[in-house]
């Protein structure tokens, strides 16, 4: 029975210390209740995945020159454009991409 009695002095001073922080915070938003923060709008993975890589410095706006560059690539005829992307397709390289990126690299 004393335990009891122990845990509910305990729960009382406890309900006591909750009342009085609720009623500061009160005092501190003039009671008034407090605007409710809009829901942020779920990202999808690509989006994150561009915000990371935006943030890392690794993602950029296009420049005024590959904009240029986008348009003059769009005035080229389809067939055209098919054409060279099949051409860049079937390119046989002498070394492997990756040899030729490491020695540009030094």
């Amino acid at each position: 029975m004393a335990t009891t009695t122990l845990e509910l002095k305990r729960l009382q001073r406890e309900v006591a210390t909750l009342k009085k922080k609720v009623a500061r915070l009160e005092r501190r938003g003039n009671g008034e209740a407090r605007a409710e923060m809009p829901k942020a709008r779920t990202m999808s993975e690509n989006e994150r995945a561009d915000e990371i890589l935006r943030r890392a410095g690794l993602l950029s706006e296009p420049t005024e020159k590959e904009k240029q560059l986008v348009q003059e690539w769009e005035r080229v005829p389809l067939s055209e454009r098919q054409r060279l992307v099949q051409v860049l397709r079937n390119v046989k390289l002498d070394k492997p991409l990756s040899e030729m990126i490491t020695e540009n690299r030094r």
